[in-house]
């Protein structure tokens, strides 16, 4: 039932953005009346879903936007290596359709508790999937697995990204041979005021 609900919420939505499209091209008007009935429309459902607690796609109840953030951060970055042994930035959608926002707390919580065996197969799958990603994106054919077939039609993350590799030119010129995982913490303060205040440790590195 919550399924059809949501669906028909969001069947409104793409109907008033329709109506929307149409008054601007002159098709319909006026422009104003549809618009606001747009934005009345998105308005009360979001309402709806932050009040209800019931996640109504695109209209979500956004559980964990919420809160207040500690005095210190940290995170795992994942980076590859060339031959010269410099590191590299890898782009998000390199891992799809495994989704980097649940491959990240993983690393953070479970990788480091593995034996060391189990650790290199999964750097070494983590290592093929980047290093093919970036002969992908060095063709000019795109990076990602999600957006093969609707391409930037296709629906986004929860969390937007930045797409390091959107170009040939974007990409790194050496090809990988090994993985770094890091865990990176900084003081909130400290790094709003300067956002290079970022304390790096090495926790593994592929091959040995």
């Amino acid at each position: 039932m919550l399924n059809v609900l949501g669906g028909l919420c969001f069947l409104g939505f793409l109907v008033a953005a329709l109506l929307v499209w149409l008054s601007e091209r002159s098709a319909l008007g006026p422009r104003r009346r549809f618009v606001n009935v747009f934005l009345l429309y998105a308005t009360f459902a979001s309402f709806g879903a932050g009040l209800s607690q019931k996640d109504a796609w695109p209209f979500a109840k956004w559980p964990m936007a919420g809160g207040r953030a500690d005095a210190l951060g940290s995170t795992i970055r994942i980076v590859a290596v060339d031959a010269e042994g410099a590191d590299h930035g890898i782009d998000y959608r390199a891992w799809q359709p495994l989704a980097f926002d649940e491959l990240v707390p993983w690393m953070h919580r479970t990788f480091p508790r593995l034996p060391r065996a189990a650790q290199d197969q999964v750097a070494a799958h983590l290592l093929e999937k980047a290093a093919a990603a970036r002969r992908q994106a060095e063709a000019g054919h795109g990076v990602g697995y999600l957006g093969r077939f609707l391409g930037p039609l296709a629906a986004p993350e929860f969390d937007l990204h930045p797409r390091l590799w959107s170009g040939p030119g974007s990409v790194p010129p050496r090809p990988f041979v090994a993985l770094r995982v890091y865990r990176e913490t900084w003081n909130q303060e400290e790094r709003r005021r300067d956002p290079s205040r970022v304390a790096r440790q090495l926790l593994y590195e592929s091959p040995r």
